[in-house]
């Protein structure tokens, strides 16, 4: 190639190049300045500025966890306020009746697990927000105590957790899960784990079997869901 060729074509990628970069500059000044996520969480918004806690080896009590009124919340999965912080907890061993329509294919699954048809639908949502206003009363008006190793529900900032309510005046305190299915608002389903040495001495194998048999009975006494199974 002769050299005043080679000019020539240095001369025009240049110029190509000068082009690229002016208007990347140019979309880059018409960008809007959003303003930076700040590491907070509120009632019913995102998570986006929390970082993520570590995974613990053992179960620790959530100190003063206080509930938090959201649109977000379902039976099996609520907003704590813990100290500055806020969290979501989501219940080991149990799926509860979902409360809302957000999710149509989980309502699907749930409502053939039940054993309702198409038009179940509608029931499942509606004994849903029963089991949520369940829960609800429970946890404001009951002693309880979030235990959670912080291990995360995969790809959000939830974590799973065992919540243990004191729910008649002198008796030991119960787990969320049990009363969830004894009372016929949920399937026993969901990620499980060994319970803390001192909080509980059956092995998972065991609770699952009381946990159906729980769902059995709520079965046999036409409670919750099960009033609603043909």
């Amino acid at each position: 190639m002769k050299l005043r060729d080679l000019l020539i074509n240095l001369a025009i990628t240049a110029a190509v190049v000068l082009v690229i970069v002016l208007f990347a500059m140019i979309l880059k000044s018409q960008r809007p300045n959003l303003p930076r996520s700040t590491a907070q969480a509120v009632g019913g918004g995102g998570d986006e500025g929390l970082q993520a806690k570590p995974v613990r080896a053992v179960f620790q009590v959530v100190p003063g966890a206080v509930w938090v009124e959201t649109r977000a919340n379902e039976a099996d999965t609520v907003r704590m306020k813990v100290g500055d912080e806020e969290h979501v907890f989501v219940l080991y061993f149990v799926d509860a009746l979902e409360a809302t329509d957000t999710h149509p294919q989980r309502i699907h699954d749930q409502a053939r697990w039940f054993g309702l048809d198409e038009g179940g639908h509608g029931v499942i949502v509606e004994m849903g927000q029963q089991a949520l206003n369940y829960v609800r009363t429970l946890l404001t008006t009951c002693r309880f105590s979030v235990i959670t190793r912080w291990e995360r529900v995969p790809n959000t900032m939830r974590y799973y957790a065992l919540i243990s309510v004191e729910h008649q005046q002198g008796q030991p305190p119960v787990w969320l899960a049990d009363l969830l299915i004894g009372e016929g608002f949920g399937r026993v389903h969901g990620l499980t784990t060994p319970f803390p040495p001192e909080s509980d001495g059956r092995t998972i194998p065991a609770y699952l079997q009381d946990l159906k048999r729980l769902g059995l009975d709520a079965r046999r006494r036409k409670v919750g869901i099960w009033g609603k199974v043909p």
